[in-house]
């Protein structure tokens, strides 16, 4: 889809109006010149009549050409705010799995970059329409002072146009390579900033990291250097086009026929009036090609988070729910769960996996790095759905269906856990609940809490884990998971964590998965599960009761 059929079919009823305005401004243009022209040709005549004629048709041209202009701005911010809100509302119903394959970067871009660049490409692309009726309309007054004039200049620029577009031809693969690279150099900036620490300790890393970045930055330099060499070349040619047409005239067109001066003077005025409107054509094509792969692209972007969203692309609102909020056990029967594989090399998996969990119960999932035991919580929290075997809640099983209703009983913090800017979901909670547990977790002078949001959240990494855990207790929900949530608190506060918060949470019914390396606290658990390359190794009780089971891939 072009950005013209973009704006024409949001258009509908306007497109009438807008081509008649656009129409009106390119007749009004043209009689301007037609008017000077012949004042010109006998200043004697042009008395009040003729200025009042003059003033009209530039009144008419302003009046109409801001109706264009400003009607078809309105129409592309319209379609940006509405393609940004349905990739927004899909970005929201994509699977984590669908998500991550995608990435942020593009998303971003896509938004931004993109966008930005058909909003630009707005007046330009309604300064080309205009122009066009302008071009239309001085051809005719060319045809109508010398027929002939009128078919030599048609010959020329038809030719001038037909080299012009052949070098513009690959035009859409060069825009094409220069999207990609915008992409690379973003990932390799995304992984400066969020690696920065990381940076900080090691020289070899940050100079290998500002080496990616530069060599992307170069390759993007050169691409767009590429690309805008092109257009350039184009509209050097197109400006030669203009000397080539008044060449014609002034030397060919006399040798083959009588013309007189004052007619010549008048074809010669014309041609140099229709050369600011071809000129405007063609200068505006680089943004109408550039406006058209930003489309293409974006419906790229819509077209891959469709797929991510899978079956779950109904609306959450309109799934199954048939739990009604009631916590059952959570089975876990032969599930396996594989990464989509990258340029065909083996991809990690986990599984088979069996695992019942009782509600009420404290969880411990615990093993080394590349165990699987993230993934694993992934899938039981139904982020991950299973490519193999089945989960089952209260006996139902997990589907896409109804696997918005099940995350719904759930509140986790990740280890890459985000604090959003507003208490999202709790909008118009009880602030004195809120300022208690900030008591409750010693953030109290920190951070406070004022129109649904914390003042700050700049804080040390053990404290926004304390902010999220707040907002974890004010959701309330039968399932609670944490991932590490301990590994950044200082020693009070592990201990809090492990002997104090999980039993409170037991004792009010609550679930609790918790992903940990704390063998001190194993005895807080009901059960410990062991992971190891993807597997269950085994499954214990608490440190301070008898096993339970030790086996490879027990229940």
């Amino acid at each position: 889809m072009t950005i013209v059929d973009l704006i024409f079919k949001d258009a509908k009823a306007e497109r009438g109006k807008i081509f008649f305005a656009a129409t009106a401004a390119g007749l009004a243009n043209t009689l301007v010149l037609m008017l000077v022209n012949s004042a010109a040709q006998a200043p004697e005549k042009a008395g009040a009549r003729a200025f009042f004629l003059f003033v009209v048709f530039i009144a008419t041209y302003v009046l109409a050409a801001r109706y264009v202009f400003h009607r078809m701005t309105d129409i592309v911010e319209e379609i940006l705010y509405r393609i940004k809100c349905r990739i927004v509302e899909k970005v929201e119903r994509a699977e984590l799995s669908g998500f991550e394959r995608i990435g942020a970067s593009e998303i971003y871009d896509r938004v931004t970059e993109n966008a930005t660049m058909i909003s630009g490409a707005a007046g330009l692309v309604t300064n080309v329409l205009q122009q066009a009726i302008i071009f239309t309309f001085a051809v005719l007054y060319i045809a109508w002072l010398s027929f002939p004039a009128f078919a030599l200049l048609a010959l020329l620029i038809a030719a001038g146009l037909a080299l012009y577009w052949s070098r513009s031809e690959g035009m859409g693969d060069l825009l094409k390579a220069l999207a990609r690279t915008r992409l690379t150099f973003f990932d390799a900036l995304t992984d400066l900033l969020k690696g920065f620490k990381e940076v900080k300790f090691s020289q070899a890393r940050s100079s290998q990291v500002r080496a990616d970045i530069t060599q992307s930055a170069a390759l993007l330099r050169d691409v767009s250097r590429k690309a805008n060499h092109l257009f350039d070349e184009n509209f050097i040619l197109a400006s030669c086009n203009l000397f080539v047409l008044l060449g014609a005239l002034a030397f060919v067109l006399p040798r083959h026929m009588q013309v007189e001066a004052s007619a010549l003077s008048k074809l010669i005025a014309g041609v140099m009036f229709l050369w600011g409107p071809l000129q405007g054509v063609v200068s505006g094509y680089p943004a109408y090609v550039r406006s058209n792969q930003a489309i293409a692209e974006i419906e790229a972007l819509e077209r891959k988070l469709d797929e991510a969203a899978g079956a779950a692309a109904v609306p959450d609102e309109h799934g199954e729910d048939p739990w009604k909020g009631n916590l059952g056990v959570i089975e876990a029967r032969d599930v396996t769960y594989e990464y989509p594989r990258a340029n065909g090399d083996g991809a990690f998996h986990i599984g088979p996996l069996n695992l019942s969990i009782q509600p009420g119960e404290i969880v411990f999932i615990v093993g080394g790095n590349g165990s699987g035991k993230s993934t694993f919580v992934k899938v039981l929290t139904g982020l991950y759905p299973p490519t193999g075997g089945t989960l089952r809640v209260g006996g139902v099983e997990v589907r896409s269906e109804n696997v918005a209703a099940y995350r719904e009983m759930i509140t986790a913090i990740f280890s890459d856990f985000h604090l959003f800017a507003k208490a999202y979901g709790l909008i118009g909670i009880d602030e004195g609940l809120v300022r208690r547990l900030l008591v409750q977790m010693q953030l109290e002078g920190k951070t406070s809490f004022e129109g649904d949001r914390f003042t700050r959240r700049d804080l040390s990494t053990g404290q926004r884990k304390r902010l999220a855990m707040i907002v974890s207790l004010l959701e309330d929900r039968p399932i609670f998971v944490f991932d590490e949530w301990a590994a950044d608190q200082d020693p009070e506060f592990r201990a809090y964590f492990y002997e104090e918060l999980l039993p409170s949470l037991k004792q009010r019914g609550k679930t609790v998965i918790a992903v940990s390396h704390d063998d001190r606290y194993f005895r807080c658990a009901d059960r410990v599960i062991t992971m190891e390359l993807g597997m269950i190794r085994s499954i214990e009780a608490g440190s301070s009761r008898p096993a339970l089971v030790k086996s490879m891939n027990a229940e």
